[in-house]
């Protein structure tokens, strides 16, 4: 009986850990201003990449208040305020005009006519 259940629990707890792991692979952003990317999450670490206003990134990892990013070019670190979780909805931008979006963690999604 023991064995059972240390065998359900590890189940559960393997289930919990693949679950959460694979929600945090598939978080993406977009990039609120230009900014440095850190090799590591401190602001004395050194520079190793760029981000700029508009681009979609994807996030692998956080730390306290700063993000790991998977981009083109080496990986690295961001603060949060750079980032914008929200998909941009800019009326009048080409592709969106009179249309009706549907937002979500990962895609947005917009029907109708493009301006």
């Amino acid at each position: 009986m023991l064995a059972r259940t240390l065998k359900t629990t590890a189940l559960a707890a393997a289930v919990v850990i693949a679950t959460a792991g694979a929600s945090m692979a598939a978080t993406w952003a977009w990039v609120d201003q230009d900014s440095k990317v850190r090799a590591n999450h401190h602001l004395a670490s050194p520079t190793v990449n760029w981000v700029e206003d508009g681009q979609k990134v994807q996030v692998i990892a956080k730390w306290n208040n700063w993000y790991k990013l998977k981009i083109p070019g080496p990986d690295g670190w961001v603060r949060r305020t750079v980032l914008d979780f929200d998909p941009p909805y800019k009326p009048g931008k080409p592709g969106f005009g009179s249309s009706f979006c549907l937002n979500g963690d990962n895609a947005q999604f917009c029907l109708g006519f493009s301006n």
